[in-house]
C-alpha cells in the first residue's frame, strides 16, 4: 500500500503489560484507524506465534472499545489486523512463509482438509526471513530494515571470527561503514544492552533445555524403577496365593492393598 507520510496517522497500540515468557509483544501500530500491524522479532521459529498473536489482538480490541459496546445492536467497526514475524535466524526457510493457528487444531483422518472458508477460526502469520538471499520483498522495500540486516551479518561475522566482545565490535564496524550510523551513535549503549540480554537469553534457554532433558531422564528412570518394583510385587503375590498362603500374609509381605 502506498501511503503519504503527511497524511498517514500512526498510533502505538502495544500491550505494555502483556508478558509471555518474559517478553512484551514487540510492535503493534494502528495505521489511519484502519489497519493494525503486529510485528514480532524472532531468532527462532515459534509454532505457537499465531496463538500468542490471537491473545494480543483480542486484548488490543478490548482496550480500544467500551466494554458495554460489545452488547450493542450496532456493529462495532474494527481495524483490520495483519500479522508478521521478522525471523533473524539461519534456519533454511523461504524468504516468506506462513504460520497458521489451524495447524494446532486436532486432525480428523476421516475428514478432508478444511478450506479457509470452512474454518470457524483462523489466524495467519506471515514469516519474513530477513537475512535470506536474495533479500525478501519486505527488506527490499525498507532501507532501514536492509541496514539492520547488514548489522546482523556483522554480528554473525564477529562471532564466527571468534572476536572478543563481538557485539561491541559489530556496533563499531557498523558505524564505520555508515550502517544504522545515526541510530547506533545515539543508542549504541542501549543497543549493546539489548543485544547482550538477547544472547544471554538464548544461552539461558539452551541451559534450561539441557537441564529439563536431564531431569526428564532422572524422572523417567525413577518412574521405571517404581513400575518395575510394583510389577515384581504383583508377580510375588500371585505366586504366594498360588502356593495357598493366606491373603492377609500376602498383603503384609508385598505391601499391596
Amino acid at each position: 500500500t502506498n501511503l503519504q507520510v503527511e497524511t498517514t496517522k500512526l498510533e502505538r497500540v502495544n500491550l505494555e503489560q502483556v508478558l509471555y515468557m518474559d517478553y512484551y509483544n514487540d510492535i503493534a501500530i494502528m495505521v489511519n484507524d484502519q489497519f493494525i500491524l503486529m510485528i514480532e522479532h524472532q531468532a527462532t521459529i515459534n509454532p505457537n506465534m499465531p496463538l500468542r498473536l490471537l491473545e494480543y489482538i483480542s486484548r488490543i480490541y478490548g482496550n480500544m472499545m467500551d466494554s458495554k459496546a460489545k452488547f450493542s445492536d450496532k456493529l462495532i467497526p474494527l481495524a483490520k489486523p495483519e500479522f508478521f514475524v521478522f525471523y533473524t535466524g539461519n534456519q533454511d526457510l523461504p524468504s516468506e512463509s506462513y504460520l497458521y493457528l489451524s495447524d494446532a487444531f486436532p486432525k480428523d483422518p476421516s475428514e478432508n482438509h478444511l478450506s479457509n472458508s470452512e474454518l470457524t477460526l483462523e489466524l495467519k502469520v506471515k514469516v519474513c526471513k530477513i537475512k535470506s538471499e536474495p533479500p525478501s520483498p519486505v527488506v527490499q522495500n525498507c532501507p532501514d530494515l536492509e541496514q539492520y540486516v547488514r548489522f546482523l551479518k556483522l554480528i554473525d561475522k564477529a562471532k564466527s571470527d571468534g572476536q572478543a566482545q563481538p557485539l561491541t565490535r559489530a556496533i563499531r564496524e557498523a558505524v564505520r561503514h555508515n550502517i544504522l550510523k545515526d541510530y547506533l551513535e545515539r543508542k549504541g549503549g542501549e543497543t549493546l544492552s539489548i543485544l547482550t540480554a538477547e544472547y544471554d537469553f538464548d544461552t539461558a534457554m539452551a541451559v534450561k533445555q539441557e537441564e529439563a532433558y536431564e531431569e526428564g531422564i532422572s524422572i523417567g528412570l525413577e518412574r521405571g524403577l517404581e513400575q518395575g518394583a510394583y510389577q515384581t510385587k504383583l508377580e510375588t503375590a500371585k505366586l504366594m496365593l498360588g502356593l495357598g498362603i493366606p491373603l492377609e500374609q500376602v498383603q503384609i509381605c508385598t505391601s499391596l492393598p
